[in-house]
């Protein structure tokens, strides 16, 4: 968070729907600046608390006052009192509640919920909830490809109505070559699922606020506005889990926060934290279009597809070796070079659970273990106090350094 100036608000003006070229494009002035949400598959609504979703970190992260002209779905503000208290808890930031005008359910055409509802799955105890239509209707899902989305379509115990993809966040508004990519696998699987697919495009990740934060931090509120722009396509939406419930972690899309940014209008709703992502991989290695289309590969090393030497599709080789069906995924190099490409890698620097489990899997080749024993090692000595100790002196060092320059 900023320090030493006095805190300010970071305003969200007039939030318009329109025709585009596209087909629908959402605007809305940030901060002085245009931020636009398009589609040429799907229409778009022009959802205030879509917005608001968007910018409540950046703004917290500055010590700022979200503010909008425009009136606020009374189940997202209650929702978000709740949201500004974790993120207090998690990164310190300041106890600041959006303000604007709060519309009324009943002028919304929604049923407010009632105490005797039970509360959707996966939602924070406690939260205020959508209206109880939101889980008889249609479902979006989040769909990149990679090992979530696709635990989430294959497992997530209904088949979704629309899968959707977005083009500003992991990949690039000017990256024509790897969107084309996403979007052949995105309306590959729609079609052999019979289910509707879209993608959506949208300048947010270049709005100064937004660049000013970690994406670690900032994509959950990103992807709950997207979803909310979908109102008039979805009464759900799934955001499929990258943290297990078990771990208690800080993260921009927890199970813990995104369902907290659902309206009367859309649910929010997590799918798969069930499960470790590397408990997830055999659960869809057996999958045809998991084997033709997995995408994890979110460096962006390659030009379109899995780089295979990165640390997230090493791990994902690696798993798949384990249960005898990387030679099935012609998206990764094979076994052969998997033993060279993990000794290549200095550190894996997420948690060493899955690491560990791996390194003694019976079922690797002998070099394989091999490696992945040595990774280990070095893993733990890059997550041992002191290494840790240096680095934060360093980047501290850094920084300092930078701001004199400044």
């Amino acid at each position: 968070m900023a320090r030493g100036r006095a805190r300010t608000a970071l305003a969200i003006g007039a939030i318009s729907s329109r025709p585009a070229a596209a087909g629908t494009r959402v605007t809305a002035e940030v901060d002085g600046l245009p931020v636009w949400f398009e589609s040429g598959d799907v229409a778009l609504e022009a959802a205030p608390e879509a917005v608001a979703s968007a910018f409540l970190l950046p703004a917290l992260h500055f010590g700022d006052r979200l503010t909008l002209d425009q009136a606020l779905d009374p189940v997202w503000s209650a929702n978000a009192g709740r949201l500004v208290a974790i993120f207090h808890d998690w990164w310190r930031y300041p106890r600041l509640v959006p303000e604007a005008p709060t519309a009324s359910l009943e002028a919304d055409g929604a049923a407010p919920s009632s105490a005797g509802q039970s509360r959707p799955a996966n939602s924070e105890p406690g939260a205020a909830r959508p209206a109880e239509a939101a889980s008889r209707g249609a479902v979006a899902l989040f769909f990149s490809g990679g090992v979530d989305s696709f635990y989430s379509l294959l497992h997530g115990g209904r088949r979704p109505d629309l899968l959707v993809t977005v083009q500003g966040f992991d990949v690039a508004l000017d990256d024509a070559p790897r969107m084309a990519a996403v979007e052949r696998t995105l309306r590959a699987v729609g079609e052999a699922h019979g289910i509707r697919t879209a993608v959506v495009r949208t300048n947010l990740r270049d709005h100064p606020r937004v660049r000013a934060l970690a994406w670690e931090r900032a994509h959950g509120g990103a992807l709950a506005a997207v979803g909310l722009l979908l109102g008039g396509e979805a009464s759900e939406v799934w955001i499929s889990s990258s943290i297990a419930r078990h771990r208690e972690r800080s993260w921009g899309s927890h199970w813990r926060t995104d369902p907290l940014f659902s309206s009367s209008r859309v649910g929010i709703r997590q799918i798969g934290m069930e499960l470790r992502r590397t408990e997830k991989i055999p659960r869809i290695a057996g999958d045809p279009l998991a084997r033709r289309h997995l995408r994890v590969c979110w460096e962006n090393r390659a030009s379109e597809g899995n780089c295979s030497r990165c640390a997230k599709c090493l791990i994902t080789r690696l798993v798949l070796a384990g249960c005898g069906a990387l030679e099935a995924f012609p998206v990764f190099e094979g076994k052969g070079t998997l033993a060279h490409d993990l000794d290549a890698l200095p550190a894996y620097h997420d948690r060493l659970k899955s690491l560990t489990e791996l390194s003694v899997n019976p079922r690797l080749d002998p070099d394989v273990r091999r490696a992945t024993v040595a990774l280990l090692k070095r893993s733990r000595h890059a997550h041992s106090l002191p290494v840790r100790a240096r680095r934060a002196l360093l980047g501290r060092v850094l920084r300092l350094a930078g701001a004199r320059r400044s």
